[in-house]
């Protein structure tokens, strides 16, 4: 079997994210004893529709919990966060550092405070023409004129860009934004073949194979976890999920499986179910039928050799499936387990924003997709700090945790 090892590097002086700004931002608040939902709205100048609306996860909306989350809609409101900068700021909202800058009154582009509001300007993403432009990290020696010339754009270009006045004054470290020209349109390409169809077709196609979320109206969660197993976050979520006492479902990679064994039996035997995720995450649309056997079986028979088992759980990694793809699964008796609900973990390395995309979309018999590890080297540690809030705002609100198999009433092992 070929097993193929799967580094952009980005320069920044300070590790970011940040909240996207849709129709909406989003916030998250933490409740406090004694606060109603009315007090909150009030709070955040939202009307109290506005905040039930957004939280649609509560039993009750008239019903709060201390210390529970909320997620505040906040119309063109923008709260800075530890780390951020304008210019990470402005491209998140796809608004230029000049926009934000001018509609907020900021004497200094480079001084932002933690806590601080920003009034998002009233024009959307797509009224700035700010695609295609880069950052350039100031280097000791640089000048203005260094830069544009480097770069092959104007200084006034450049001094615009990034709201400077004064063109001789810019400091080592200083993050500036690069306009360039935009790049010509993508030509549009017919989907091949095998691609046609989408997981919503498919699924309409094959009901008994392809699974999203649950039946039903219970209110009932199945926490799911991918591409572990990790030494270190896996037993991590483990300890929370055995803390709160929380089943889940592991879709475990085979190659990862092979080096950390322990792991994979310590998911088993504190009663979590596990499932196939390839031995190392190929994309199975792209794969030979041969090749899709080989990720699919070497992988099941690591973990039967592991632990006894054999899963008939299958999560396709990236989601992705054709009708090649679930053919050749459907013949080796597996379940197709994709998700209903991302909290794009692998994404957004910030708590609050992964609070956000779970519980802004949650709903009964969801199946929620986590990530107990990721790329070598990439940290999952904010997956990891989510999960208590997460959890307990859940059990608050009357959900129920299970495994997969128990959500959709199928059989987890051959």
């Amino acid at each position: 079997m070929h097993r193929i090892k799967h580094f952009f590097a980005f320069l920044i002086i300070t590790a970011f994210v940040i909240t996207p700004l849709n129709s909406n931002a989003l916030m998250v608040h933490r409740v406090q004893q004694g606060e109603t939902m009315f007090e909150i709205a009030k709070d955040y100048g939202v009307t109290l529709q506005e905040l039930k609306g957004s939280n649609r996860f509560l039993k009750s909306p008239e019903v709060i919990y201390n210390k529970q989350l909320l997620i505040i809609p906040i119309d063109d409101l923008y709260v800075v966060k530890p780390g951020d900068t304008l210019y990470k700021i402005s491209k998140a909202l796809g608004i230029p550092m000049e926009a934000l800058a001018k509609e907020n009154n900021l004497l200094d582009i480079n001084r932002l405070y933690v806590g601080q509001k920003l009034q998002v300007p009233e024009k959307t993403k797509d009224d700035y023409s700010n695609n295609g432009k880069e950052v350039y990290v100031v280097k000791k020696g640089d000048t203005l004129f260094k830069i544009a010339q480097a770069e092959g754009v104007t200084v006034d270009a450049i001094a615009k860009a990034n709201g400077i006045s004064n063109i001789n004054m810019i400091y080592l470290g200083q993050e500036l934004i690069i306009p360039k020209k935009k790049a010509p349109a993508p030509v549009k390409k017919q989907p091949e073949k095998d691609f046609q169809y989408s997981v919503n077709q498919l699924r309409k196609m094959y009901p008994d194979t392809i699974y999203l979320k649950g039946s039903g109206n219970e209110r009932r969660i199945a926490l799911t976890f991918d591409d572990g197993p990790n030494v270190t976050y896996t037993n991590q979520v483990l300890d929370t999920l055995k803390k709160y006492d929380v089943p889940a479902t592991f879709f475990i990679m085979g190659s990862r499986a092979e080096r950390f064994p322990n792991i994979v039996n310590r998911v088993v035997s504190e009663g979590h179910t596990i499932g196939n995720h390839t031995w190392n995450h190929p994309d199975l649309r792209k794969s030979s039928n041969e090749a899709i056997t080989d990720q699919i079986e070497t992988t099941e028979d690591i973990l039967f050799e592991i632990t006894g088992l054999r899963t008939t759980l299958m999560r396709p990694p990236y989601g992705a499936i054709s009708a090649n793809v679930v053919e050749n699964l459907k013949a080796k008796e597996y379940k197709i387990i994709n998700w209903s609900v991302d909290s794009v973990d692998w994404r957004d390395k910030n708590v609050d924003q992964i609070i956000i995309n779970t519980l802004k979309d949650v709903s009964n018999n969801d199946i929620v997709l986590f990530h107990d590890a990721s790329g070598d080297g990439v940290s999952m540690q904010t997956t990891v700090d989510s999960l208590p809030e997460l959890i307990e705002t859940l059990k608050l609100n009357g959900y129920t945790f299970v495994t997969v198999d128990e959500l959709l009433n199928i059989n987890p092992y051959k």
